[in-house]
């Protein structure tokens, strides 16, 4: 199935219904004294200054936003439409130039400084998703969507129920520019929605996970100790039970192998950046 990125439109129907009612209310609307005027609805943030430019010297990449928007080093544009799109699996997307993962770039976004106050309460997901309109002005994006099966985990709650807190709000509060999950230093994880943990959980499993447990929250849960398939049997880690017994033993929750349909981002055309 396509569903590419365009605007719902009304059916014709729907637009013959609204007039309609337009026309019912209009003697009670003539009977009205004039409306006060309002204020113009709070236009959505956007980026002020945006600096992108060819990776120079450095070997570690960088990718996160910051009290003044959002900052990138060493990244690919394949990593900034991820980023951009909230999609970190490869296998779910595709298409666009050769160099799309190849040449490495830095990017500097900044809000107006008089819009950074509005900017405190921005979610990373809406701090991310700003990124879209820098990407289609800048690189000339155009991408579309479509839906395919793949095989997946669904993340339950396993029957002995949950083995990890809910966090403290306080620990929320005090995190910021809309970083909640955070990994600590010993690998323990603070702050993180399931749906965090079911993107974690890709890496060591090999598919895609979907948070099938019904939670909302954010939770702090410790270090998933577990082996992998290729650890060697000579390594003290051999003796650790794999990433499925490990989820259940250690947070609680079970992978249930499914099917289920995901959406694949397709890259269409992108061009090298404009100048700045």
């Amino acid at each position: 199935m396509n569903r590419s990125l365009q605007p719902h439109r009304s059916s014709i129907s729907g637009l013959v219904l609204a007039a309609a009612l337009v026309a019912l209310a209009a003697p009670a609307a003539l009977a009205q004294p004039p409306a006060t005027p309002t204020a113009a609805a709070a236009q959505p943030l956007t980026f002020d200054v945006v600096t992108i430019k060819p990776h120079g010297q450095g070997a570690g990449w960088r990718l996160q936003p910051t009290p003044d928007g959002y900052t990138a080093a060493n990244v690919s544009l394949l990593k900034l439409i991820g980023e951009a799109y909230g999609i970190f699996d490869p296998k779910l997307m595709t298409g666009g130039p050769p160099w799309i993962d190849k040449d490495k770039f830095d990017l500097e976004a900044k809000f107006d400084p008089s819009e950074i106050p509005n900017a405190k309460d921005l979610t990373y997901r809406q701090r991310a998703d700003m990124l879209r309109a820098v990407l289609a002005d800048r690189f000339h994006l155009k991408v579309h969507f479509e839906t395919k099966d793949f095989p997946v985990y669904n993340l339950v709650i396993a029957k002995g129920g949950l083995k990890f807190q809910q966090t403290k709000q306080d620990t929320i509060d005090g995190k910021g520019i809309g970083i909640t999950c955070t990994h600590l230093r010993g690998g323990a994880v603070e702050g993180c929605s399931m749906a965090n943990l079911a993107d974690s959980l890709r890496y060591p499993t090999g598919r895609t996970v979907i948070d099938k447990t019904g939670l909302t929250g954010l939770y702090d849960y410790p270090t998933l100790v577990y082996s992998t398939d290729n650890t060697p049997a000579n390594s003290p880690a051999a003796a650790y039970p794999s990433i499925f017994t490990a989820v259940q033993e250690q947070l609680g929750l079970k992978l249930e192998p499914s099917t289920a349909p995901l959406d694949v981002i397709v890259i269409d055309s992108a061009d090298p950046p404009t100048p700045n």
